[in-house]
């Protein structure tokens, strides 16, 4: 597994301009909720125990940081904003989970938890079933 690659994959899915014009609003809050709901179908998918598990994770989390203080946010904030987006990120793991298998009206539930404002949410839902049915990811430790 490439985990640059991977995560510049993600990273340009989550961007996907489309989501921003049809579902949220664009701000850095939910751009970074949606690379966190992208990323879950990757860690979801992938064993704990692949070695590239925990590399991948390292890898992602230390860009994020790295990403903050080019922001200009200083190191007490950005500990502060890292503590918030770990645990944001693993309680997403977890409703994202089984997404798939979800009902209607849990789906729903599961994005009103993270996003204040949703246009089309039934739209919305039919294009996260979407990204979340294509497995288009090496999670194998090659």
């Amino acid at each position: 597994m490439d985990i640059e690659k991977l995560y510049s994959k993600t990273l340009i899915d989550s961007r996907n301009p489309y989501i921003f014009k049809k579902y949220i609003l664009d701000n850095l809050n939910n751009k970074l909720l949606i690379f966190l709901i992208f990323l879950s179908k990757i860690f979801n998918n992938m064993s704990e125990n692949n070695k590239n598990y925990q590399k991948f994770f390292d890898y992602i989390f230390n860009r994020i940081e790295i990403d903050l203080r080019e922001l200009g946010y200083g190191d007490m904030s950005v500990n502060k904003k890292m503590k918030i987006i770990v645990t944001k990120f693993y309680s997403i793991l977890i409703d994202f989970k089984n997404y798939s298998n979800l009902s209607a009206v849990q789906k729903t539930d599961t994005l009103i938890k993270y996003f204040s404002k949703i246009e089309k949410k039934d739209d919305f839902i039919e294009f996260l079933n979407k990204y979340f049915a294509v497995d288009n990811v090496e999670y194998n430790d090659n």
